[in-house]
């Protein structure tokens, strides 16, 4: 059974639903930034399970605030620099006086990432979002699309026809046909 979620993309429209009280929204904004959130306080070089408070921190703040969120296409945002504050926080709350050198420049480095803006930050909203965009781009387009641009192996037309069991001169124009349906999805979530 689809869910209004299939025909719901923007983060604005999202952010309404889920205020009304539509717990679909609520879910699909959680798993569309969900990647997002998880992988800051990872890449501050806090553990897992610190990561997973924080997620789960980040996500009832966010619902706290949510109605108070006046432009939600500044969602992104929000969760990044909500989830690198209360990465900061509890870096300090682990390290307060450093033991050793190697640690102070462990945490020296995390600070740095966390306080100072970075040009990646759009990139892993990007990011994001293409990947919510292939989970509904349908199997076949998204088995193609992995191979032709996530594969490290970098397989030939050829591997890909017989492993797909298409014939190699239509790999091109599926190819097309898929990315414009990724173009498409992106479009109704916002993105370009």
């Amino acid at each position: 059974m689809a869910t209004p979620y299939t025909s719901i993309k923007s983060d604005e429209a999202l952010a309404t639903a889920a205020v009304s009280g539509e717990s679909w929204a609520w879910d699909a904004l959680v798993d569309r930034y969900k990647g997002l959130v998880y992988s800051i306080p990872l890449r501050a070089g806090l553990s897992p399970e610190d990561a997973s408070s924080i997620f789960q921190t980040v996500f009832v703040r966010l619902l706290q605030h949510l109605p108070a969120i006046r432009e939600p296409q500044g969602l992104p945002a929000w969760l990044i620099a909500t989830t690198k504050r209360l990465s900061w926080q509890t870096l300090r709350r682990r390290h307060p006086e450093p033991a050793t050198e190697e640690i102070a420049a462990m945490i020296e480095k995390a600070e740095a990432w966390l306080l100072h803006p970075h040009r990646d930050e759009a990139l892993w909203v990007d990011q994001a979002l293409v990947r919510d965009a292939m989970a509904q781009v349908g199997d076949r387009c998204r088995t193609l699309l992995q191979l032709l641009y996530y594969d490290q192996e970098e397989p030939s037309y050829e591997t890909i026809g017989l492993q797909m069991q298409m014939p190699v001169e239509s790999i091109g124009p599926t190819r097309a046909r898929c990315l414009q349906k990724m173009r498409e999805i992106l479009r109704r979530m916002g993105m370009g």
